[in-house]
């Protein structure tokens, strides 16, 4: 990673206005960006019931930081493929980012991100994520290597974790901080059944687009 990112956090949040399930904060890129909130007894989590959506123009400079950019609505969809590695996306998947794009920053500069960008970038990520465990349930798995994908059971803690790293490595460009595990693990058990129909594909499917809609896996 670069030097400059001293520090990231994984926010996961349902906003009223904009729904994003992931938002990794960089200690020296952008402080809260868009979003701000009170900070808790750790000095580095926010208070997540505080959060408010902020327009892209209240986003404050800060003097002597270096600002970080996003792929653009031109690159996404081979950014997170090749990152995943998907060789081709589905014709869906073509769709849905032909239909999302127009709301994505044509260059990803960071005054640019906005809730409808990430909630599109969300979207498109879904279905790359799906594409991809579709790809791995008929060929062999990769990413989510070691969990039976079509098993209507919640695989284990450690299963999980395996994908969580796998996903940092190929997407993020770096290993996942303990934090960000616990609070993506945290996610999938308060939002899968440990035994409902397709429990293990929703946690992957999750997990991967929680990852793979999140700024660290945007990065240019």
């Amino acid at each position: 990673m670069r030097n400059f990112m001293s520090r990231r956090l994984i926010h996961i949040t349902q906003l009223a206005g904009c729904i994003v399930f992931v938002v990794i904060i960089f200690g020296n890129g952008c402080s809260p960006g868009g979003f701000t909130g009170s900070s808790t007894k750790h000095s580095d989590v926010y208070d997540l019931s505080s959060l408010q959506c902020r327009s892209s123009s209240e986003i404050q400079v800060i003097p002597g930081s270096k600002t970080v950019s996003m792929v653009g609505s031109g690159q996404l969809l081979n950014h997170l493929s090749n990152c995943i590695g998907l060789a081709v996306p589905s014709d869906t998947t073509q769709t849905v980012y032909n239909e999302k794009k127009g709301s994505i920053s044509t260059y990803g500069t960071a005054n640019s991100i906005t809730p409808p960008m990430m909630m599109a970038i969300t979207s498109i990520a879904g279905e790359i994520c799906s594409d991809v465990i579709d790809a791995e349930i008929a060929s062999g798995a990769r990413i989510f290597n070691g969990i039976n994908l079509q098993s209507n059971s919640l695989p284990a803690d450690s299963q999980l974790n395996a994908i969580i790293s796998n996903i940092a490595l190929s997407c993020w460009r770096g290993n996942e901080t303990n934090e960000e595990r616990s609070l993506i693990l945290d996610s999938v058990s308060g939002s899968v059944g440990v035994s409902e129909a397709n429990a293990a594909r929703k946690a992957a499917l999750m997990i991967c687009t929680t990852m793979l809609s999140s700024v660290n896996a945007l990065l240019n």
